[in-house]
């Protein structure tokens, strides 16, 4: 039985870091969003880095200074074992933006729901979506809560539902994907004190895909092998000792696990890691943000930032749309198009500079694309 109607002006599903923002940014401009995130709290994702880049934008959110407080690690650098055996470093010591940061995500989730709450957003965890339906020139949505069905009126809708785009997909969009990467992710933990000190984010070019590692609050690092999903053992990819087992093909990266006496707190996780985009990322009354409008690959360091980056601009159009801009949308389509443009450009010339194994199949595909050869899904 529905317990009571709501009614709000704008309903964002999904609290993620693009859902989180957009929600900001419209509490800030003076409308009052509706947060619905189905999980019943933070939850741990892959996904722990940010860049330099992201630190204007954490500064306007208010979020910054928190991070600070909340224990999250400083980056100050990348490593790059990529076209050569030889480490190429870029530290952000002489960069304007200051040092990175290493997070601890479930922290993160918590902190940006925190801040969002401040500005006043409605916040609501566990609040799953059960239906959405258009009438009368808003949106209807079906919600299952804690204390049972609730029924929502909104103006606008945001789909920040990550990966899966349910909203979207829901409306007529289908996503498009460019490629089959998949990342096999295992937490590594070190008895306090034997854990490595170097706070430089690594990644390590093999003959098979390439490996990422960062060193994460409570002495623990983050290690992840990248490939693609039909280049892996299937049965064996959630196991500890395969992971292991592939970690012998590098270099860098072992010496990183073995001098910090790291071991598995938990299984590896198998999740996609390829570059994705929505046919199309908004239509009446709709738009999607963060991964639901695009994924990038994670070799660019676009994830966190660029969620965010979206949530931001989508919070300033739909605050103009409701304002009477009939073109607000339009502009935002355009300029997510035009970043997904640029992403894609940079991403096939960061993978040519290594060429060591141009005749092995991960190499081989992403010598030479096919990007006519979309997977439409």
């Amino acid at each position: 039985m529905t317990t009571s109607v709501r009614k709000q002006r704008v309903a964002i599903v999904g609290g993620g870091p693009g859902g989180a923002t957009t929600a900001m940014i419209l509490a800030n401009r003076g409308l009052e969003p509706i947060v619905l995130e189905a999980q019943p709290g933070p939850e741990f994702k892959i996904g722990e880095c940010l860049s330099p880049g992201a630190n204007p934008l954490l500064e306007r959110l208010g979020i910054q200074e928190r991070l600070r407080r909340d224990g999250h690690l400083p980056s100050y650098g990348n490593r790059s074992v990529w076209g050569s055996g030889t480490p190429l470093d870029r530290d952000f010591l002489f960069g304007t933006r200051g040092s990175g940061w290493h997070l601890d995500r479930r922290k993160f989730e918590a902190t940006m729901a925190d801040a969002a709450r401040d500005v006043g957003v409605d916040w609501r965890y566990g609040w799953r979506l059960v239906e959405c339906e258009r009438r009368n020139g808003g949106w209807e949505l079906s919600l299952k809560t804690p204390g049972g069905l609730e029924s929502l009126e909104a103006e606008f809708v945001v789909d920040a539902t990550g990966r899966q785009a349910r909203l979207a997909r829901q409306f007529g969009a289908h996503q498009i994907r460019y490629d089959r990467l998949t990342a096999i992710a295992c937490m590594l933990k070190s008895d306090i004190g034997k854990e490595i000190k170097d706070s430089f984010t690594l990644v390590e070019a093999v003959a098979s895909g390439w490996w990422y590692s960062a060193l994460l609050p409570d002495a623990r690092l983050m290690v992840i092998y990248m490939t693609d999903s039909d280049l892996v053992e299937h049965t064996a990819t959630n196991q500890v000792d395969y992971l292991f087992g592939l970690l012998d093909e590098t270099d860098h990266t072992r010496r990183r696990v073995r001098e910090g006496s790291y071991y598995s707190l938990n299984k590896p996780r198998i999740l996609p890691a390829n570059s994705a985009r929505l046919s199309d990322i908004g239509g009446e009354g709709w738009l999607a943000v963060g991964d639901a409008a695009m994924a990038y690959d994670p070799l660019s360091s676009y994830g966190i930032i660029s969620a965010m980056g979206a949530g931001y601009y989508a919070g300033c159009a739909i605050t103009d749309f409701l304002g009477g801009d009939q073109s607000a949308l339009l502009a935002y389509k355009r300029l997510v198009d035009h970043t997904f443009a640029q992403y894609m450009v940079m991403h096939c010339d960061r993978y040519a500079l290594e060429r060591r194994w141009a005749d092995k199949p991960f190499w081989c595909r992403r010598q030479r694309p096919s990007f006519g050869n979309e997977a439409v899904v």
